[in-house]
């Protein structure tokens, strides 16, 4: 029901990929040559028609040339690759003709973190400075559990074949994994604090920046570039969201040391997660039944309404009984059009300029107007954690309404504009304004989890088990689809 009813927008979906799928650059041999023995990326073994599709070259002078195909956001404005568009972006490649990509991108940031010691926020030496909320371990074992699945045509099903692929698939996951722990270690808990993500006497991390190290840059490498969140001091915050993510690299450490057979090893990662997760209850407000920012440097909770706080559910980080107690704040979220990404109550207030020198008016209203990751954009992004989280949780029906009314709301701007757009205004369900740029189109991410709305609806609709079996005793409960 829902592919065929919505058919005309995956259509355009997936001949968007063949403009935003670029070609390797000319030193992919030599890489390869450099970097023996070098496992051969799965790339090469597809047929060749498939690479044929591909005409995209980077011709970008700003841009750091990468070994391996990749893709980029859109074909306007993003035309590099950047960090944490790349996670959700591999939601709209599974199940698809096109899940190589997914390994191809997983050698590139292992390039550009060997090269540079960091995933830069995207692939230009003017981000080398900051990353970008980290999503590399989730992509690496998105990419393992989605080579695995004996329903991919591509992949050897039965016999030996199927043995050595399991083989080969266990080395692949102990190399990569190995690069996704190094970046865990060195840029984010950050003990020498290079990269100011850490913080005095605290074990939980902040976003910074290698290079400059204050607010803005803060911010930007927070993706939330930018937000009234955190009052224009984002070093100043523990954040919800960073946290959550890092939780989850140390769950998906505790994984794959059990896939490769290493208990000890796999013990040792669920302490550091569950340290983390009590660590964490500094940033929960009992009173209001709400995870929030916490400012260190006042010791107490910065207490602005954003859909980071439902990350902790996306992650297994909530109890069940915190889990319950945030869906009341859901309606400050949600529109007829899918979730804002921020709440209407926590926009700034008036200020009476009257008794200010004129000079500093355009300064001060620059920084309380609403911002591009505030009320009412609708991102897709935190949309989606916030509905894998309430899903983890066993709350379909509200993650089902939502994804509705996502799913309703692009395809009618679709069938207007012929496009999808980076982010949507939730009170009028039009394209948002651009902020600091033009309004992008395409759109990536956008595109990425409507085709992954749909594939959930549909999964949902047809009674299809989503949980994996058996089922916890209580939640958080593990999907079979992939978060």
């Amino acid at each position: 029901m829902w592919r065929e009813e919505y058919k005309d927008c995956l259509t355009y979906i997936d001949s968007y990929w063949n403009k935003i799928i670029y070609k390797p650059s000319r030193m992919r041999l030599r890489y390869r040559i450099n970097n023996l023995p070098y496992e051969l990326p799965y790339a090469e073994k597809l047929p060749l028609g498939f690479k044929k599709e591909i005409k995209n070259k980077d011709i970008n002078p700003k841009s750091i040339k990468l070994p391996h195909y990749y893709f980029v956001p859109n074909d306007n404005k993003f035309t590099y690759i950047y960090y944490w568009d790349s996670f959700f972006m591999f939601k709209g490649l599974m199940g698809t003709k096109r899940e190589w990509l997914m390994p191809e991108m997983i050698e590139n940031f292992i390039y550009l973190f060997n090269a540079f010691h960091i995933i830069p926020n995207f692939s230009a030496p003017g981000s080398m400075g900051r990353s970008q909320p980290p999503f590399f371990s989730s992509m690496i074992m998105d990419t393992y559990l989605k080579r695995l699945n004996p329903t991919n045509p591509y992949k050897y099903v039965t016999g030996i074949k199927r043995k050595w692929y399991e083989y080969q698939m266990k080395n692949w996951l102990q190399r990569t994994i190995k690069v996704a722990k190094q970046e865990y270690e060195l840029v984010w808990i950050d003990k020498e604090n290079v990269y100011n993500h850490s913080v005095p006497n605290y074990i939980l991390s902040r976003y910074g920046d290698r290079d400059i190290g204050y607010s803005q840059s803060s911010e930007l490498e927070s993706g939330w570039d930018m937000t009234s969140r955190f009052y224009n001091r984002c070093d100043q915050f523990i954040p919800v969201d960073l946290n959550s993510y890092l939780y989850k690299y140390e769950q998906d450490f505790a994984q794959a040391a059990k896939i490769l057979h290493n208990r000890e090893e796999a013990e040792e990662w669920k302490e550091k997660a569950k340290k983390r997760k009590k660590a964490m209850q500094i940033i929960w407000d009992d009173n209001e039944g709400f995870f929030y920012d916490y400012g260190y440097g006042f010791q107490r909770i910065g207490h602005y309404f954003s859909l980071a706080s439902y990350t902790p559910l996306w992650a297994g980080i909530a109890t069940p009984e915190q889990a319950k107690r945030t869906l009341k704040h859901l309606p400050k979220f949600e529109t007829p059009y899918g979730l804002a990404i921020g709440a209407e109550i926590s926009l700034a207030k008036p200020i009476d300029l009257s008794r200010i020198q004129k000079r500093y008016h355009p300064a001060i209203e620059d920084i309380i107007k609403p911002k591009q990751w505030d009320y009412p954009n609708i991102w897709a992004p935190l949309e989606y954690t916030t509905v894998i989280g309430l899903l983890r949780y066993g709350y379909q029906e509200q993650a089902r309404r939502i994804m509705k009314n996502s799913v309703k709301t692009h395809a009618k701007l679709f069938r207007k504009y012929k496009t999808f757009f980076e982010k949507i205004d939730g009170e009028t369900g039009e394209p948002s304004i651009g902020y600091k740029y033009t309004m992008q189109e395409g759109f990536g991410w956008t595109n990425a989890i409507f085709y992954r709305y749909i594939q959930i609806l549909e999964a949902l609709e047809n009674n299809q088990q989503i949980y994996q079996e058996p089922l916890s005793e209580q939640p958080p409960y593990n999907l079979l689809i992939l978060s």
